[in-house]
């Protein structure tokens, strides 16, 4: 038994089977056509025998030589010949770089050096060539697409009319930038049927986009609405990937990104190939970062002492607060409480910053209680949730655990004077260099002013 099994972005599938005759032939058939891309010939181990184009014409035959590819015969499909010839080539250009590599190792000659540097880049250049007279004689042809969405970042210098553009390292950067996606159409389903695209994304967000949620949101939205129909393939996977990257983000605060996204396309919208499933876990996480971000100025907690009385978040005056969010059965929170009391002592007391604990588990009030006393933490804003909340407020208002996504413990905030977000997520060893840089901020302010 064998199959079909095709890309879609960075994941695989199985689409199709046929078993073999005892002569070694495989007949698959279908009753419409598949999107043009790389596909793959895959045996009952789930091991890729080879990998080949369908592209418009997909009635054609290719008869396999495993022991010597180059003997491969292709029938009736000229972009497979293509594609074959050019593996081949790509095969025996890099196995001369390989030993072109161990030759460079081996000599200290400056004038060999040279020599096979030169080589090498020769060779690079035979295939860079080659991709980009294919995309010239057929830019519309499935491995054209391929070339573009495979093209490595030093190669856009390659075919440059006129490099004196390129004043310095800005002018480079901009201009490979708005090359990147040259030629590209973001609707075309052809997108998402290779294992480039998703590469070629995370390279031009990482390399070419500042790392600020106003600027990667406006290029998210740009290739959002370059792609179409908000049912087609290419919309529904770039729009999840980047809910998906952004719903917990290496770079703390680009958690606003998700919300973005969510509110322009997913809050109002109903689209036929989101599952309720799908719909319900955005929500969740949109409901738990909406309140959270940073920049944002905290909801209030209601809160009451280690000696019942009420207190707010809102009560506590201070230049800086620091949220924690604890619960007395938690082991990962009783190996950092005291690590966070050291550091409460050594800095953050001198420069009078606020602790305010919170014990999200009532039933163990009694353990808390110990549990300060054991670890000397009097000199915190040691506080747990009020049973009762008069006022205006809804059910909303006072489910803390919701308005600041604590799911686990601890969690922990860092809060401005005025309750504004400035760090989560984030080590407390960083929150003093944190500080400093905004005071440092503040500071060039005043001297401006």
């Amino acid at each position: 038994m064998y199959y079909i099994a095709g890309y879609y972005g960075k994941y695989t599938t199985l689409l199709d089977s046929a078993q073999a005759t005892n002569s070694g032939q495989l007949l698959f058939q279908n009753t419409k056509k598949y999107i043009e891309g790389i596909y793959m010939l895959v045996d009952e181990d789930k091991k890729i025998v080879t990998e080949f184009i369908m592209d418009t014409n997909q009635q054609y035959s290719i008869s396999l030589n495993l022991t010597n590819p180059e003997k491969n015969i292709i029938l009736n499909s000229e972009t497979n010949t293509n594609f074959f010839e050019f593996n081949a080539l790509l095969k025996q250009n890099n196995q001369q770089i390989q030993e072109l590599l161990k030759q460079l190792e081996q000599t200290t000659s400056e004038k060999d050096i040279k020599s096979i540097k030169s080589k090498i880049r020769e060779l690079n250049n035979t295939i860079d060539s080659y991709k980009h007279n294919y995309i010239k004689r057929d830019p519309k042809n499935v491995i054209s697409l391929l070339f573009k969405l495979s093209q490595p970042i030093e190669s856009y210098f390659n075919n440059i009319e006129n490099p004196s553009i390129l004043k310095n390292r800005i002018d480079s950067l901009n201009y490979v930038k708005n090359s990147y996606f040259k030629g590209i159409d973001f609707s075309d389903s052809r997108l998402l049927r290779n294992p480039f695209f998703e590469t070629k994304i995370n390279t031009y967000f990482n390399s070419f986009v500042i790392q600020t949620d106003e600027e990667i949101t406006k290029e998210i939205f740009a290739i959002l609405d370059k792609t179409g129909s908000r049912e087609n393939d290419v919309f529904s996977y770039l729009s999840l990937y980047f809910m998906n990257t952004y719903a917990n983000p290496k770079i703390m605060g680009l958690d606003r990104i998700f919300i973005n996204i969510y509110n322009k396309y997913f809050q109002q919208q109903e689209y036929s190939w989101m599952s309720t499933i799908q719909k319900l876990s955005l929500k969740n996480i949109q409901r738990d970062l909406k309140d959270n971000l940073i920049g944002n100025i905290s909801r209030n907690l209601f809160m009451k002492t280690i000696h019942d009385e009420r207190i707010d978040l809102y009560d506590v005056k201070a230049p800086y607060i620091v949220l924690i969010f604890w619960d007395p059965s938690c082991g990962h929170c009783l190996k950092e409480i005291p690590k966070i009391k050291k550091i409460y002592d050594d800095l953050w007391k001198a420069i009078n910053i606020k602790i305010f604990a919170v014990n999200i588990n009532v039933d163990l009030n009694e353990d808390w209680k110990k549990i300060i006393k054991q670890e000397n933490l009097e000199d915190w804003i040691n506080v747990y949730p009020s049973d009762t909340v008069t006022g205006n407020y809804t059910q909303e208002d006072v489910d803390f655990q919701t308005l600041f996504n604590v799911h686990q413990t601890p969690v922990l905030y860092l809060l401005d004077v005025n309750k504004k977000i400035i760090a989560k997520q984030v080590a407390v060893e960083k929150y003093i260099d944190i500080i400093k840089n905004i005071d440092s901020i503040s500071s060039e302010k005043l001297k401006d002013n």
